[in-house]
């Protein structure tokens, strides 16, 4: 599945919106409270009608909540009011299986005839066609089919995959290949899962004394990921996961810092449901599985020299995904190609921003004046005109104006007062206009 296009009406913050989507990689930027998070909580609501019909996973399915409704404030003589919108729909367009599908979510008020009595009551909907779809692929793994199944999976700011050393990581036992959507849409994270997974293989390997071909997707993908990498496993003795670097330091997961746990745990963890969805994938798991993976800010705790390369890191690993991301980092959008910015400032811009340079995304892009010089600069550029300007104002004063004049001149100068070179400059302007010295 890739999804073209998404569709939303009171929706959050949003009245109507058409948001389409690059194939391979889309990146949302945008002020805060633009409603980048939004739209990937639209997307994650929209896929999850895929669950509706799996054994055990129904729950799974993401569903409207009152907080998603658009809310309108209204002011009526001196009373506010805030009315809720309806309906609420979700429009989504996307390729599955090589055909184009369009499904709709809905939530309404209805009116219910009970016990004689109108009531309006919410209810929601989804259309059919998305409902078969899901019924089909049940049907299928239920049969032991070798059908590819559909990776998903959503990453949100609460993601800080640590791990306690205390925990013991117990082994699991086989399941249903449907245990790779466990918690798929939850935006946070918990390595837990994804550490039995490890060590259970990990075990199986050594008992039979052969590689298992999915663990060697999943230790691949982390290491492709993962800057100066050698190697990465689950230690038994030790009972954690251990990384080998190329300078020869070997580290528990939970030591490494924030910038690589969050890029080692989100890897491993697509690379680990692919391997449990598609089994049959073998050693080709995380390249073969295609998907959706929704990420808010992409760039959390990353240093820019890696901000410029993951999204590149991400394509090469997964190249089957289809990656939807928000961020806040020029490095980030700078790393992209044409079509894969959805800017929520400037809609209607599209352009490339692979060889723009980073002042001018900056500035152009994300509304930054003059990033080439720090904010406190430009105040203090701001507030030597304003002196100038007061200045030139006193040459015509009349007297009873000259006190006016001198306390706007301190108040000007006082939150720079630190800087010597700049206050003295200032102050000898002020006395040659003859409005004497700065009150201390």
């Amino acid at each position: 599945m890739r999804i073209h296009r998404l569709e939303l009406i009171n929706f959050r913050n949003f009245e109507h919106t058409i948001l389409d989507f690059s194939e391979r990689f889309t990146v949302l930027v945008g002020d805060n409270g633009t409603g980048k998070t939004a739209i990937l909580d639209a997307i994650a609501i929209s896929i999850s009608c895929l669950f509706c019909k799996f054994d055990n996973f129904k729950d799974l399915e993401r569903k409207f909540s009152d907080d998603d409704v658009r809310q309108v404030r209204y002011k009526k003589g001196q009373t506010p009011t805030i009315e809720p919108q309806y309906p609420v729909v979700f429009d989504c367009t996307a390729v599955v299986d090589g055909a184009e599908i369009a499904w709709e979510r809905k939530s309404q008020l209805v009116d219910r005839v009970d016990s004689g009595e109108n009531n309006e009551q919410l209810e929601q909907t989804v259309s059919p066609n998305i409902v078969n779809i899901s019924e089909q692929i049940q049907e299928k793994v239920r049969r032991g089919e070798d059908i590819l199944l559909l990776l998903i999976a959503y990453y949100g700011t609460g993601r800080l995959w640590l791990q306690n050393k205390e925990e013991s990581v117990e082994t699991i036992k086989p399941g249903s290949r449907m245990l790779g959507y466990v918690n798929c849409l939850d935006p946070t994270s918990n390595p837990n899962v994804l550490m039995r997974w490890l060590k259970t293989m990990e075990i199986a390997a050594l008992q039979r004394g052969e590689s298992i071909l999915v663990l060697d997707a999943v230790k691949t993908a982390i290491a492709n990921c993962l800057e100066d990498c050698q190697s990465v496993r689950y230690d038994i003795l030790e009972d954690e996961l251990i990384t080998t670097f190329n300078d020869g330091r070997i580290l528990p997961f939970r030591m490494l810092s924030d910038g690589f746990r969050n890029i080692f745990g989100m890897v491993a963890d697509i690379a680990y449901r692919a391997a449990v969805l598609n089994p049959q994938l073998g050693r080709d798991a995380a390249q073969q599985t295609s998907g959706i993976v929704l990420i808010d800010e992409i760039d959390l705790h990353l240093h820019p020299k890696w901000q410029r390369r993951v999204v590149d890191d991400l394509k090469k690993t997964f190249p089957k995904i289809q990656f939807v991301a928000t961020t806040h980092s020029p490095f980030i959008i700078q790393s992209l190609r044409e079509g894969e910015l959805i800017n929520l400032d400037k809609p209607a811009g599209i352009e490339e921003y692979e060889n723009k340079s980073i002042e001018d995304i900056t500035e152009y892009v994300m509304g930054v004046e003059i990033p080439q010089r720090s904010e406190r600069y430009q105040k203090m550029m701001e507030a030597a005109q304003e002196y100038y300007r007061v200045l030139q104002d006193a040459k015509d004063a009349p007297p009873e104006r000259i006190e006016e004049l001198k306390t706007k001149l301190d108040e000007l100068t006082m939150p720079y007062s630190d800087d010597p070179a700049y206050h003295a400059f200032l102050k000898m302007e002020r006395e040659a206009a003859g409005l004497g010295r700065d009150k201390q």
